[in-house]
């Protein structure tokens, strides 16, 4: 007979609390200068102890002290928190196989960051809103999180897969499921990696059973982009005029889904840092022109310390106090963040600033992140929606990260770059005859670039610059 009993067990359990103070470090970090204006201006409006500092008579800031990493696993102090610290321990817990789909903690984070979002968001924020709503998890989440990162501004997904899988330690099929999901966010056809995919995606949406359409945009879009109806109509087996039908159904669908956001409203963007050449040197530093300077008023201190005030007061002024002193640290180390980063990259890609784009070199979020020594998240959120003004001009850091490209004598060259070579080749070609997208291919091979044909397009097209015969028809209309 078998025997049972209740008993009282402990057991220990790894966990990480994702706290307030945490979620409003990373927040802050992701945000871009005009984002954190506003929402430093809601933090105003909703706590009486903060005051902002007038430019013109701010006082030097406090320095905030360094924070100490913990690397042995123990539990996170607040008052020394590094957001590193937690990207780290967030790694270390996947690679254990610990479940975060049923954390609730991971929900609260999801929840804070619906309520934290500014009203006029960037094309990028407003696809990562859908994505912390969409993820089940966080692996997923930061999956995607690297999708949404090489989402171009015409709604394009230029990354790599195999990439992505390898900074995940994930496989390809997983990175391929979470950009699956990706491409069901609005607008519709954003993260296409082509345009047939983009017109797929919408097709699937507007027309979901004009399956003509389809057949259409897959086999026939070089041809229709001719004109060569009669063509078409044969090889698909219909009318003519049931070509024409199509096209214009075709005509309603945007190749470009992400424009809209990029252009409508205009996005006026200021420069987090500044690169500036002194001496051969170049020297970078921050632009503090959008990033308030606040401190916490002198009144309320002396209301807390005073009798004159209820002990539900005088709780509720120590509380405002407390997030006072958070969100300035947590400016104060976004700049910090973004400052070592910055002049990690102007020390990589000097040749670029100056020279120019010809001489951007390949660059990875990992080898900026072993670098500063931070997190590759950390990289990731800090370049995301931040602006460096250079020399060479206006240019988000993210700019400045591409794969590259073997040459024949075992040196890479940015992808970059190669679009610029590309577009150069193109800008002095013969008007009259314009090189296909084959014969640019041979010409960069005598160059050392190895590259084929269909790469070739993939960049031209992510330059905006028209096929061989459309570049010919313009030239002589």
């Amino acid at each position: 007979m078998m025997h049972m009993e209740h008993r009282l067990a402990q057991t220990q359990t790894q966990r990480l609390m994702l706290t307030q103070k945490m979620q409003q470090a990373i927040h802050i970090l992701q945000l871009s200068g005009i984002e954190l204006e506003q929402y430093v201006q809601q933090e105003l409006e909703t706590n009486p102890v903060l005051d902002q500092i007038q430019k013109e008579t701010k006082p030097e800031p406090e320095r905030v002290p360094e924070v100490t990493e913990h690397a042995d696993g123990k539990a996170i102090d607040d008052s020394a928190f590094n957001l590193d610290d937690y990207a780290s321990m967030w790694t270390d817990f996947r690679r254990e196989g610990t479940d975060f789909s049923r954390n609730t903690e991971a929900a609260s984070r999801r929840e804070y960051y619906q309520n934290s979002i500014t009203k006029e968001e960037s094309f990028s924020s407003k696809l990562l809103t859908q994505l912390r709503l969409a993820a089940p998890d966080e692996k997923t989440y930061e999956i995607g999180e690297l999708i949404i990162g090489d989402v171009d501004n015409k709604g394009y997904f230029t990354g790599s897969i195999d990439e992505i899988a390898g900074k995940m330690s994930v496989t390809p099929e997983e990175v391929e499921r979470v950009l699956y999901m990706v491409q069901r966010f609005e607008p519709t056809g954003v993260g296409a990696r082509d345009i047939v995919e983009c017109l797929l995606l919408q097709t699937n949406v507007e027309y979901p059973d004009e399956h003509e359409l389809k057949t259409l945009i897959s086999e026939h879009l070089e041809e229709l982009e001719h004109r060569q109806v009669p063509k078409i109509a044969k090889a698909m087996g219909i009318t003519q005029e049931r070509v024409e039908e199509l096209t214009g159904m075709l005509s309603r669908l945007d190749p470009w889904p992400g424009l809209e956001f990029s252009t409508d409203p205009p996005h006026y963007v200021t420069p987090d840092v500044i690169v500036e050449k002194i001496d051969d040197e170049y020297v970078v530093y921050l632009s503090d022109e959008t990033i308030p300077e606040l401190r916490i008023n002198g009144d309320y201190r002396q209301m807390m310390q005073n009798g004159r005030v209820t002990k539900v007061e005088k709780q509720y002024l120590r509380d405002k106090v407390e997030s006072a002193r958070w969100l300035i640290r947590n400016i104060q180390q976004r700049q910090q963040t973004i400052l070592r980063i910055a002049s990690a990259i102007v020390d990589v890609q000097k040749d670029f600033f100056e020279h120019g784009i010809e001489r951007i070199k390949p660059l990875t979020l990992q080898e900026i992140a072993d670098k500063v020594g931070v997190h590759e998240a950390t990289v990731s959120r800090t370049t995301r929606g931040k602006y460096m003004q250079t020399p060479q001009g206006l240019f988000e850091m993210k700019y400045f990260f591409s794969p590259g490209l073997k040459r024949d004598g075992g040196d890479a060259q940015s992808s970059k770059s190669v679009q610029s070579v590309i577009k150069k080749i193109i800008d002095e070609e013969d008007k009259s005859r314009p090189l296909s997208d084959q014969k640019i291919a041979d010409i960069l091979k005598k160059q050392g670039l190895n590259i084929a044909r269909r790469t070739v397009t993939k960049y031209r097209e992510a330059m905006g610059i028209l096929s061989t015969t459309m570049r010919r028809t313009y030239q002589d209309s």
